[in-house]
C-alpha cells in the first residue's frame, strides 16, 4: 500500500482493521461515542482554566469532579479526586481530597465551603458503565458477522480420498475463480470426491445479525436520550409510534443536566462567576421538538380541535 494521509497522520494504523481484538474494538467503540457525548451539553462563562471538553470529559468518564480557587495564582481548576472526611448528618462525604502535580498543590478542601462538588448525575456513576456494556454486546456481535461473512463464501465443501484427486479438485477451484470453464476428465475423480451443502440451516444468520446490531445501536442511543428508532416489525413504522417513545429519552439527560445546573448555581455564588449550562447540539433539537410538540397539542386543545380518531 503506497504511503498516504494515513501514514504520515497515522503511522503504524493496522490495515485491515483487527476486528478480532475484541479489547480494542470494544474501547473504540466506547470513544467514539464519548466524542459524540462531549457536545451533549454547551458550557458559558467558564474560566480559560476549565476548557469544556475537559470538564465534561471529567463527568461523563468519572462520574464527578470539584472545582475550587488555587490559592496560589487565585483561578479557578477542575479538579479531580475523590470524597472523604467525616460524614455529613445525610452521611454524605464533607472533604475532596486529591492532588495536581501540575500546579504542585495536593488539597484536601472543605465541600460547600472551599469547592463545589460538580455531579454528572444523582450517584455519580458517569458514562463509561453504560457504554461499556452496549460496547461489549457490539464487538460481540460484529465478530459474529464476520464469522457469518466468511462462512457465507463457502457454499460447498469437496471430501477427496487422495493427494491427487485433491490437487484435481483444487485446480477444478482455481479455474472456476479465474473465470474458466474446465472438464473433469478422471473417473477416480469423480467417484472418489464427495461434495456437501455447506450452507447454513439458517440462512437469514447475517440479516438477524445486522437486525441485532441495529436493536444495540438504537438502544444506545435512545438510553442517551436520541430517537434511533428500530422496530423488529420489518414495516413501516409511522411517525406516532416514533414520537410515543419519546418520554422514555430524556429522564437520563435530563437528570445530568440538572445536576450540572446546580453546580453552576453553586459555583457563582460561591466564587462569584457567571457560569451556565444548558442541552446542545441534537440533544437541544430533541428538547425543542418535544417542546413544539407540546405547544402545539396544548393549541389544538384551546382551540377545541379533535386530533384523536373517530370511533368506528
Amino acid at each position: 500500500m503506497p504511503k498516504g494521509w494515513f501514514d504520515v497522520l497515522r503511522p503504524g494504523t493496522p490495515f485491515p482493521y483487527d476486528i478480532l481484538n475484541k479489547e480494542g474494538l470494544t474501547r473504540d467503540h466506547v470513544t467514539y461515542m464519548l466524542n459524540r457525548t462531549n457536545q451533549m451539553f454547551e458550557w458559558k462563562g467558564l474560566p480559560e482554566e476549565i476548557p469544556d471538553y475537559i470538564l465534561e470529559s471529567y463527568l461523563q468518564i468519572g462520574g464527578v469532579c470539584a472545582i475550587a480557587r488555587n490559592p496560589k495564582d487565585g483561578k479557578l481548576y477542575a479538579l479531580l479526586g475523590g470524597r472523604g472526611g467525616p460524614p455529613s448528618p445525610t452521611y454524605q462525604p464533607t472533604l475532596w481530597v486529591g492532588a495536581n502535580p501540575a500546579l504542585e498543590w495536593s488539597y484536601s478542601l472543605k465541600i460547600d465551603e472551599e469547592c463545589v462538588v460538580v455531579r454528572s448525575d444523582t450517584h455519580m456513576v458517569g458514562l463509561i458503565p453504560l457504554f461499556n456494556r452496549y460496547a461489549t454486546m457490539m464487538t460481540e456481535n460484529e465478530v459474529s458477522i464476520r464469522s457469518a461473512q466468511i462462512n457465507s463464501r463457502q457454499q460447498v465443501i469437496i471430501y477427496a480420498a487422495d493427494e491427487s484427486e485433491m490437487e484435481s479438485a483444487d485446480l477444478y477451484l482455481n479455474n472456476l475463480i479465474a473465470g474458466k470453464l474446465g472438464a473433469v476428465g478422471l473417473q477416480s475423480f469423480l467417484e472418489g470426491t464427495r461434495v456437501q451443502n455447506a450452507g447454513s440451516s439458517h440462512p437469514n444468520t447475517i440479516i438477524q445479525l445486522i437486525e441485532l446490531e441495529q436493536y444495540l445501536k438504537a438502544s444506545w442511543y435512545n438510553e442517551l436520550g436520541l430517537n434511533n428508532s428500530f422496530s423488529m416489525k420489518r414495516e413501516y413504522v409511522s411517525a406516532e409510534e416514533i414520537a410515543s417513545n419519546d418520554d422514555i429519552l430524556l429522564p437520563m439527560v435530563d437528570d445530568m443536566l440538572k445536576w450540572r445546573k446546580t453546580a453552576c448555581e453553586q459555583i457563582n455564588e460561591m466564587f462569584g462567576t457567571n457560569i451556565s449550562v444548558d442541552k446542545n447540539s441534537s440533544w437541544k433539537n430533541k428538547e425543542e421538538e418535544a417542546e413544539a410538540h407540546i405547544g402545539t397539542e396544548e393549541g389544538n386543545e384551546a382551540a377545541g380541535i379533535d386530533t384523536g380518531e373517530e370511533e368506528n
